[in-house]
Order: C-alpha cells, then sequence, then structure tokens
C-alpha cells in the first residue's frame, strides 16, 4: 500500500528543501511616473522580461541590479514619484514574496515598521526586508546595510546605498540553504564606503562590505536581532539560520493545513501520526545538512501544555498519567514540542601551527 500521502509531502519537502531555498521571490520597491505606465506590480523572472520603456533610465538601472544574482523571481513595487511607504504597503499586502527593500531613502523606516507588524504568529511564509542605516530594529527578519555608498566599475560617480540594496536582496533572496552570504564576493564593485569600525558594527546588527584584497565582500551575515531571550537564541542573528527556520515552519504548517486541518478527527493516533511525519521530515533534513544530524533531533506531543490546557478548563489532570494525558486530546487543539539545531555556514576558522 505505501506510505500514506501525508508521510510521501513531508518527504517531498525534505528532500528539494536545498533547491526551494534558492528560489527566493525579491520584492521592490519604487517610485516612478514614467508616462502611459499604469500597473502598480509586475513579477519578472530574468531582465529580459523588463520593458526599459516603463521605467525611468535611473531606475531601470537600479531595477536591472536585482537579477544579478539570478533569484527565481523579482517583483516591481511602483508608487509613482509622490507615493509613500503607505501607498506601498498596500500592494505588498497582496504578494506574496521572500523578501523586501525599498530604494526611497524616506521609506527604509517605514518598512521596517511595516515588516514587523506584518509577520506575526498567523503568518506562514515570513517576510524579510533588506534596509539601509536601520541597524536597531532588533529583529532577525530586518537586515540593515551600514556602508553608505558603493563605486560599481566602470561608473564615474559613487552610488547611494539605497540604488545598491536591490543588489543585495537579489543576492540574498538567491542564496541556498547550504550557504551563507558571509564573505559572498561582489564582483561588480570597484570600492565601498568602508564603515569606520567593522567588527563593531556588525555585533551591533549590521550587514558590512568591505575591501578584502583587490574584492568587496559582505563581511559576515547578519540580521539586526540584538535582543536574545527564552526561545530567541544567538543563532538567530545570523541570516543563514532564520532563512532555515523560516522555510522549515513554513512546510510544516503549510502540510499541517492542507491534510490534517479540519480533515482528521483530533485524536491521540492521528496527533502520533502528526508527530511521526515531521520527526521523519526533520531527520531527512538533517541529511541534507539543513539541521545537524550530531545533536538531537525530538518531536513528541507536548503533555505539559495538553495538561495546562485542560486545567485552565478547570479539568484536574493530577491523576492522570502522561500516556493518559496523551489519550485525553485537547479539544481541537494540536501540542507539538520540537527539538533540533540548524546549522549554519562554515565562517570562522582558529588553527594553531607548531614549529618543529
Amino acid at each position: 500500500m505505501g506510505l500514506p500521502v501525508i508521510s510521501v509531502e513531508f518527504k517531498k519537502l525534505a528532500a528539494t528543501a536545498l533547491s526551494r531555498s534558492v528560489r527566493g521571490i525579491l520584492a521592490v520597491v519604487i517610485q516612478d511616473a514614467t508616462s502611459g505606465v499604469t500597473w502598480t506590480s509586475k513579477a519578472y523572472t530574468t531582465l529580459e522580461d523588463v520593458d526599459s520603456k516603463e521605467f525611468t533610465a535611473a531606475n531601470y538601472t537600479i531595477l536591472s541590479r536585482a537579477f544579478t544574482a539570478a533569484p527565481y523571481q523579482v517583483i516591481v513595487v511602483r508608487v509613482g514619484s509622490d507615493g509613500t511607504m503607505e501607498t506601498a504597503e498596500a500592494i505588498l499586502d497582496k504578494l506574496t514574496y521572500n523578501w523586501v527593500c525599498a530604494v526611497p531613502v524616506s521609506f527604509q523606516a517605514g518598512l521596517v515598521t511595516y515588516v514587523k507588524r506584518i509577520n506575526t504568529a498567523r503568518r506562514i511564509r515570513k517576510a524579510k526586508a533588506l534596509v539601509y542605516n536601520q541597524g536597531t530594529a532588533d529583529d532577525m527578519h530586518i537586515v540593515s546595510v551600514a556602508n553608505a555608498t558603493v563605486t560599481i566599475k566602470d561608473a564615474s560617480e559613487t552610488t547611494t546605498m539605497t540604488d545598491y540594496l536591490p543588489r543585495l536582496a537579489g543576492l540574498l533572496a538567491a542564496c541556498p540553504m547550504d550557504q551563507s552570504v558571509t564573505y559572498a564576493a561582489l564582483d561588480d564593485l570597484d570600492a565601498v564606503a568602508e564603515v569606520s569600525n567593522l567588527d563593531t558594527a556588525i555585533d551591533g546588527g549590521s550587514l558590512c562590505l568591505f575591501r578584502d584584497d583587490d574584492v568587496i565582500r559582505i563581511a559576515r551575515g547578519v540580521n539586526t536581532l540584538k535582543t536574545v531571550a527564552g526561545d530567541v537564541t544567538e543563532d538567530m542573528k545570523k541570516i543563514a539560520v532564520v532563512e532555515a527556520m523560516d522555510l522549515i515552519q513554513e512546510d510544516i504548517i503549510r502540510t499541517f493545513k492542507l491534510f490534517y486541518l479540519g480533515k482528521k478527527k483530533n485524536t491521540a493516533d492521528n496527533q502520533a501520526l502528526f508527530v511521526s511525519d515531521i520527526s521523519s521530515y526533520l531527520n531527512a533534513l538533517a541529511e541534507e545538512d539543513v539541521l545537524n544530524p550530531d545533536e538531537t533531533i525530538s518531536v513528541s506531543v507536548d503533555v505539559a501544555a495538553m495538561r495546562a490546557a485542560w486545567e485552565k478548563a478547570g479539568v484536574s489532570t493530577a491523576d492522570l498519567s502522561d500516556a493518559q494525558v496523551k489519550k485525553k486530546p485537547y479539544r481541537a487543539q494540536v501540542f507539538v514540542s520540537a527539538q533540533a539545531r540548524v546549522l549554519d555556514a562554515m565562517e570562522d576558522m582558529t588553527m594553531v601551527f607548531t614549529m618543529g
């Protein structure tokens, strides 16, 4: 008879995790008032799909940079020359994307506020924003670049960082989960306005570009997260770790909604099946080097949470064993506890070399 369809779905998701992680969708917000253009958003897969006549020359150049790293898709959000971040928000609300950046300088703080607001616990696909000079955002889904300008090869003048954001955002969207953007080379650059204290800036939650011999690179792939407490750990300051976390969360929630939500009775057996499927999925991700196979990977029914729910409802579970509580599902709720460690990329090396 083969495996149940749900198990097959989880196995498929695990097997395609790395290939799907490079299929990031990037939304780029611009102000453009080119005559005759009435659309507010349009999706492109390659630069060849973009009609340069629909943009000002400056905006077309800026947008062309978003395709350099070949993200899966680039969605242009066009708000007009007098458009505001609030105008862009109404458009973004109707779109599906992984990363978003805005070119106007005046939109940077507003984009941070917007992404923080929409990334609720109920949102399956978390939005991630790349912004300029917003290092105090303190959010794992906000990445802030500290450098003010860059010099693009063969260009006669410097380019502001906000005009270069689509290039970096495209790189973030296209980066697979078995890699990180740390030390990624930006071969299109000749120079960058250096950050005065690189280590301090990185520790403060800024993504920084720097010159490494004759190449401009990303120093370390970090987000703006600073407050670490409870379930929020130091690992979550890394872009690569958060990307993997987001994909795993999205896979599990979507599969639950597709195959379980409203389709199966809330019995102990069905809960056990769901737990088993998640366990198989996480262990398969460990084989793909997304999760650490050498650390504990566990999934179980959260008995403590079930007890707490019954107690809050006025039903005592003091005389029930854990096995008995498992046989007593709480109404329509499923309580699951999982443990695993997302692998980061190799970024640091210490070697002691002894002559003798």
